[in-house]
């Protein structure tokens, strides 16, 4: 199944639903940090919070960049950044995880052991619980941003962002999402949001309520048994809903670093230091946070930042 996300709304008008197919990307994004430390818990939080940004941007800013940003103290930080489709026929998403310098190697699970499917271990590294805050950005129209942060309980990722949606955007609705481990590979991940819109009456919201609380508490087992169709995730959701489909993108794993974004970045230097690299000979090599991928500029390319407009 390649990784996907469909939006679509019931005829009524009771109900938007945001289905998401994460697996490819998210095993990419783990394969790229290239990190022992992400694995177990971490390596699932790591892939919610991927999935989780998706679906935030494409509930409230399909068209514009989302972030979320997740960090505890003395743990470290996860970032998620998704960008809408820029005409190429998908959506990109990249992350990146700093963990904190103080994390004791002898709390982290070794590699290729299972993700925990109950509480996490407290000698085990996480990313939620106490002191745990999560952070969103969205980008706005004319480069306005909106930002807000809530706290990211152990109650799990799903928790947190559906707590992001309800305080801070005043969205009332169901956000879960799962990446599920097997012997420290991602083997499924997706995840879903059902949101109520002002049209919702009684008698649907009833039913939705109890398809929730019954149907897709575990969400990990609907992934597994289903390929993480987002599709068939859908059709599940709103069985015997009346319903449209609004729009089905590609997701993929990707950056948007450049060797113009790098040079972009090496003129904050300044001109008298750009001309003593060039006058020098030297070469700068920088590699992007977020894909791994090295950028080597020689005086020649560099030199282009010394000519005048």
């Amino acid at each position: 199944m390649d990784d996907r996300v469909i939006r679509a709304i019931t005829v009524d008008g009771s109900f938007r639903v945001i289905t998401a197919c994460t697996t490819t990307l998210v095993r990419e994004a783990i394969r790229v940090r290239n990190q022992k430390d992400l694995v177990g818990d971490l390596a699932r939080t790591y892939g919610e919070l991927l999935t989780g940004a998706i679906l935030v941007r494409e509930t409230m800013a399909p068209g514009q960049r989302v972030q979320a940003i997740l960090s505890r103290a003395g743990q470290g930080q996860m970032i998620a950044d998704s960008h809408p489709d820029d005409g190429d026929g998908s959506a990109l998403t990249r992350g990146l995880f700093n963990r904190s310098q103080t994390l004791p190697k002898t709390q982290l699970e070794p590699a290729g052991s299972l993700a925990p499917q109950g509480p996490v271990s407290a000698v085990q590294a996480t990313m939620l619980g106490e002191g745990s805050i999560l952070k969103v950005i969205r980008s706005l129209p004319r480069g306005r941003i909106h930002q807000s942060i809530v706290e990211a309980s152990a109650s799990g990722m799903s928790a947190a962002l559906m707590g992001y949606m309800q305080e801070s955007e005043q969205v009332t609705a169901t956000l879960v999402v799962a990446t599920v481990m097997r012997e420290g590979e991602v083997v499924a991940s997706g995840g879903f949001i059902v949101q109520l819109l002002p049209e919702v009456t009684d008698g649907p919201l009833a039913v939705m309520t109890e398809r929730l609380a019954h149907d897709f508490v575990d969400l990990d087992r609907f992934l597994l048994e289903h390929g993480a169709d987002p599709r068939v995730l859908k059709d599940e959701l709103l069985y015997g809903m009346p319903h449209a489909d609004l729009a089905e993108s590609k997701l993929r794993h990707g950056c948007d670093c450049s060797e113009e974004r790098v040079l972009t970045a090496i003129a904050t230097l300044g001109r008298d230091e750009v001309a003593s690299i060039v006058a020098q000979g030297e070469v700068i090599s920088i590699t992007c946070e977020y894909c791994q991928t090295p950028w080597v500029l020689g005086s020649d390319r560099l030199r282009s930042l010394l000519t005048p407009n």
